[in-house]
């Protein structure tokens, strides 16, 4: 007589019989070539599976547990199949030695409602961790939470549900979208109308020229310039007197920064030059210093906004000077010289005339930065050495307005700044 064996290398269900009390159909094991005819066999299994009479209660309702140690694989594969047996009911089973198996083959996953599930969680508790996470996965559909499990009563969501929360989610999705794209645009209009009213941060007008004297003669272009002698505007005078000083190497620049500086290595004495601004036909700036510095220094002049935005920058070397190798600036006119004084025009946009800038927005002088440069030398230490200044409208005082003076070319004008701390700034020039 030919042995036979459970189909696919199953157990003997014998063993699995005694713990489903008798509710559940399952036949002998398939003998070997039963192959024969098997299709038609699950046909009427399947044909039978949802005529099975309906119960009040789940089939495995207060499914006994047996407390104690945590089983091995072996005994919980025991258990499972037990606990499938008896959900089956009396439907017809094709008996596996692997519970999974035998639940695919049978279809047993269909049965497994929130009931059902909350017995096995509670049979799962003396279960192996493997065995765990392997029927968490497969009554989950895949998507296994943190929790033991399929998903709860609160997570299973109806299809309207599921629409919803997808509207929500493209809504939010959109308004995210437009939340982005309304900061974007403040940002930008932010930018353009800080660059676009140049240094429109406080609520004077800026470097203003002075209004035309009623009467006055006019200026001949290329003969003369109407106005006086160059009278200074004590408000709008200032001194070079701050040291700007950065030694050669790497790293930076603000770790080679030096605020002492020996005054032998500074190209002019701290305080020696004075400068202001005046106008004459146009914007100009008078240096005054001591005697011989004009042709042995190099000059440089930035009209600047509030926050610095350059709108000019001119520079000027002496008869016996060099400006530092490619240091920014126009060669400018120079409208008056001597050997103490210097004037160079600049241009000095007004507040109702500003200047267009490249980047977008308009521009006028609140500031003209100026200051005698030293030019780097083979072997010299430093990288930059300067002695600078600054005229700007001091607060409080946003009324004042650009002097102006007037003459023709040719002419001699005596340049008075005022007394400095510890000498008068004043000298001659001659008209050019």
């Amino acid at each position: 007589m030919t042995d036979e064996k459970p189909s696919g290398g199953d157990r003997d269900p014998a063993e699995d019989i005694d713990d489903t009390r008798g509710r559940s159909a399952i036949p002998e094991p398939v003998p070997v070539g039963g192959k024969i005819g098997s299709e038609g066999v699950t046909r009427n299994r399947r044909s039978a599976f949802f005529r099975v009479g309906r119960m009040a209660v789940s089939p495995v309702s207060d499914y006994p547990v047996r407390r104690g140690a945590r089983l091995n694989a072996n005994e919980a594969d025991r258990q499972i199949r037990a606990f499938l047996a008896q959900l089956a009911g009396e439907r017809q089973l094709e008996f596996r030695a692997d519970p999974v198996e035998m639940a695919r083959e049978n279809d047993l996953l269909l049965l497994f409602g929130p009931d059902e599930e909350e017995e096995f969680a509670r049979l799962a508790l003396t279960f192996p961790d493997e065995t765990v996470k392997r029927w968490a996965t497969l009554l989950s559909g895949g998507n296994r939470s943190e929790a033991f499990g399929p998903r709860s009563r609160a997570e299973r969501r109806d299809e309207a549900a599921v629409a919803r929360e997808l509207q929500t989610a493209v809504l939010r999705r959109v308004l995210g979208g437009l939340l982005v794209l309304a900061l974007l645009v403040v940002s930008f209009l932010g930018l353009r109308a800080l660059v676009g009213r140049g240094s429109d941060g406080g609520p004077g007008p800026g470097l203003r020229f002075a209004q035309p004297i009623a009467g006055e003669p006019q200026s001949q272009e290329g003969h003369s310039v109407a106005g006086g002698p160059p009278i200074a505007e004590p408000a709008l005078t200032a001194v070079a007197d701050r040291i700007v000083a950065v030694v050669r190497g790497g790293g930076p620049i603000a770790e080679r920064i030096r605020l002492l500086v020996p005054a032998a290595d500074l190209p002019i004495l701290v305080g020696s030059v004075s400068a202001a601004v005046f106008q004459y036909d146009q914007g100009q700036i008078a240096l005054v210093g001591p005697e011989g510095w004009v042709e042995r220094s190099c000059v440089r002049v930035s009209v600047t906004t509030k926050e610095l935005r350059p709108l000019d920058v001119v520079r000027h070397a002496g008869l016996r000077a060099d400006c530092p190798a490619g240091m920014v600036g126009r060669d400018p006119r120079v409208t008056c010289l001597g050997s103490s004084v210097l004037i160079l025009a600049i241009e000095i946009p007004q507040k109702d005339r500003p200047k267009e800038l490249p980047e977008g927005g308009v521009g006028w002088a609140e500031k003209v930065r100026f200051g005698v440069e030293t030019p780097s030398k083979v072997g010299d230490p430093w990288e930059v050495l300067a002695v600078r200044g600054t005229i700007e409208v001091p607060v409080g005082e946003e009324d004042v307005v650009i002097p102006r003076f007037g003459g023709a070319p040719g002419d001699e004008l005596t340049v008075d700044l005022g007394e400095g701390a510890d000498r008068a700034r004043a000298g001659t020039c001659r008209l050019s």
